[in-house]
């Protein structure tokens, strides 16, 4: 066979090969728009996988940017939000802290000119309740230096002093993931005595009731597996959470019936009587309470006797039944 013709074959064969062949395109993945600067740069405390989709969607109905967002995938665990109107980004991080799926979001804004993969994410801001604080040490310069006690301190409720009927004290502090979150703290009075402040802070997603660390819960806590601390020994709780700012009132809460005690009806109304069994049954309730009260009211005149009426004498009494004598 002539090898020209042989080399012609395998060069036709190669060919086809690369036209009925290849890989099928992944999914256009969306790039950074560099000429967006309201940056978000974030990740979620967990090392679950994340699925990204559904986040940014859930995301972006909870923030409702009213310029609108982008978001953008950069790794696995890191996630760029951008957001056209720097409003929208400052809502953001003033309004958190956000989570997803009960996993804590760490986010950060991007400076100008840095790349999201270089900004920290080691901590977090929260709204912290101070619970217990008597009003005569509720002072700003105080409330700071308790701030600094629980992290770094931000910013305090504008609100805090606006009455008397407030029962706590709202701040927001920094805080750093890697150190546990403190529940009290011992308030030292100056006539030696003591008393504790209690923390409680909001939004606070899984942290763990053993460690009180953010990001893992007590089951998978290796300090309890270590030291062997079974749950009901735990110093920490669900109580370090603070309850929601406003009570949702039910619409249909005023026309329920408690199920605690329910009525119990005969077998033959378990569905319940018809409008004209009701009147029937009225009627005859009405009926019979008169037919009751009448037959009381003639029992007891029946009983009545003489023994049963005092007749009381008086000084008038007596002088008229003198003069009716005198004139006989």
């Amino acid at each position: 066979m002539d090898v020209h013709h042989l080399e012609k074959r395998c060069a036709d064969l190669a060919l086809v090969e690369e036209e009925t062949g290849g890989l099928e395109a992944p999914e256009a993945q969306a790039m950074p728009d560099a000429s967006i600067l309201n940056n978000l740069v974030g990740r979620l405390l967990t090392d679950r996988p994340i699925r990204f989709e559904h986040m940014q969607h859930v995301l972006a109905s909870v923030w409702r940017p009213v310029m609108g967002m982008y978001a953008v995938s950069l790794a696995d665990d890191l996630f760029l939000f951008q957001f056209p109107h720097p409003k929208d980004l400052q809502c953001v991080m003033e309004d958190g802290p956000w989570s997803f799926e009960n996993h804590l979001l760490l986010c950060e804004q991007v400076p100008p000119g840095n790349r999201p993969e270089e900004v920290t994410l080691d901590s977090v801001s929260f709204w912290v309740q101070i619970h217990g604080l008597p009003a005569m040490y509720a002072s700003p310069d105080f409330i700071i230096k308790i701030g600094e006690y629980i992290g770094s301190f931000i910013t305090s409720d504008p609100f805090n002093f606006g009455g008397a009927w407030k029962s706590f004290y709202r701040i927001q502090v920094r805080m750093s993931i890697l150190d546990p979150i403190k529940r009290r703290m011992k308030l030292l009075r100056r006539d030696g005595t003591t008393q504790w402040v209690t923390f409680e802070y909001e939004r606070l997603s899984t942290f763990c009731y053993c460690c009180n660390r953010l990001g893992h819960a007590d089951k998978f806590c290796r300090v309890a597996y270590e030291k062997g601390i079974l749950p009901e020994d735990y110093p920490f709780g669900a109580w370090l959470r603070a309850g929601p700012r406003r009570q949702v009132r039910l619409v249909g809460a005023k026309w329920l019936l408690s199920n605690s005690s329910p009525t119990k009806l005969p077998s033959a109304l378990t569905e319940g009587p018809s409008p004209t069994m009701l009147v029937t049954m009225t009627e005859a309730e009405g009926l019979q309470g008169n037919l009751k009260r009448r037959r009381e009211a003639l029992d007891i005149e029946d009983t009545v006797t003489e023994d049963d009426i005092l007749m009381a004498n008086n000084g008038k009494t007596d002088e008229l039944a003198g003069q009716a004598c005198r004139a006989q």
